[in-house]
């Protein structure tokens, strides 16, 4: 499987999905409650995009980044990420925008590009 460099991914992130419950409606939602998440480690390339103020109404930093990382997580499993996982790095929580975009080599699947947007304020 070709795949890039390790030396070329120096940021460790946490990539954390929700897990589910029946809200009192009988509703399927996310759960993000403590020890309800799972999460993966990964070795990734973190750069910002974008960045902005929204001082309409509020005083916020907007910010869009992109994460480079191997379709597997520092253990060697599988990764899956989805439009409803965040990502933390360094301090930094990110919101996964969109599903990710799996890069191909002519003949498999070699990395992936996934979008993230921060909101502080």
């Amino acid at each position: 499987m070709a795949v890039i460099d390790e030396s070329l991914l120096p940021h460790l992130v946490d990539v954390e999905h929700p897990s589910t419950r029946t809200d009192r409606y009988g509703n399927e939602v996310a759960d993000w409650s403590p020890g309800a998440t799972l999460h993966a480690d990964v070795a990734a390339w973190l750069q910002q995009n974008t960045g902005g103020e929204d001082t309409d109404q509020r005083d916020a930093q907007i910010g869009e980044w992109l994460m480079l990382c191997n379709p597997f997580d520092v253990d060697g499993a599988p990764l899956t990420v989805h439009g409803s996982a965040r990502v933390h790095w360094n301090g930094l929580h990110f919101e996964v925008i969109g599903p990710p975009g799996p890069a191909y080599t002519p003949a498999e699947l070699h990395h992936y590009e996934i979008r993230l947007k921060t909101v502080e304020g």
